[in-house]
């Protein structure tokens, strides 16, 4: 799952960077060549955690599926296509990681970062993964680099804070939440394991 998160940041710095080339480059060097593993290797027998996946073989069907569509809309270098497909796989890990209870720090980071995306973003919700953040076991990225993560986590909340504590979000605030929810997130939220 490393490998697919690597693979998964490097095509997200391209596409940030508007090097499609690239970003198709690695995508299928790192990215797709870990799911077509995945499936040929593990598409009928679960990873130990992941035993509590009602349907393993959808699950990777879909992974498999996903894929194949971005890494077509790539060559065809539909960056705004490429990026919806992107954000599809990553919400398919999260949907994977809340079924089986293996949800990490960084999977809260990713439902905090989608639900302030919202065009109304509920405060009670943020406020409710705020609380599943403290709870919530560290992932990989957040482990090894501990000092970086609680510094970013600590500048994150207070930020947040400040924007959630009157009792509302105001349509003014919203540019802030979204913009400190991106900086963290593209830190310690983006990564799938």
């Amino acid at each position: 799952m490393s490998r697919l998160s690597e693979g998964y940041i490097k095509t997200l710095d391209c596409l940030d960077k508007g090097n499609l080339k690239q970003a198709e480059q690695e995508y299928r060097k790192v990215y797709l060549a870990n799911v077509k593993k995945l499936y040929a290797e593990a598409a009928k027998t679960y990873p130990l955690r992941f035993s509590k996946a009602e349907n393993w073989c959808v699950w990777t069907k879909k992974l498999y599926v996903l894929s194949r569509q971005t890494e077509n809309v790539l060559k065809k270098q539909d960056s705004k296509q490429a990026l919806k497909l992107l954000e599809q796989a990553r919400r398919h890990f999260y949907s994977l990681h809340k079924e089986t209870g293996t949800l990490h720090c960084n999977d809260v980071i990713y439902d905090f970062y989608t639900e302030a995306a919202q065009t109304e973003p509920s405060k009670e919700q943020l406020q409710k993964i705020m609380k599943q953040l403290e709870k919530a076991e560290l992932s990989c990225i957040a482990r090894e680099k501990a000092k970086q993560y609680t510094e970013a986590k600590n500048a994150w909340q207070k930020a947040i804070m400040a924007l959630l504590d009157d009792g509302e979000i105001d349509p003014s605030e919203l540019d802030s939440l979204r913009k400190a929810s991106e900086v963290f997130y593209r830190a310690f939220g983006i990564q799938y394991e």
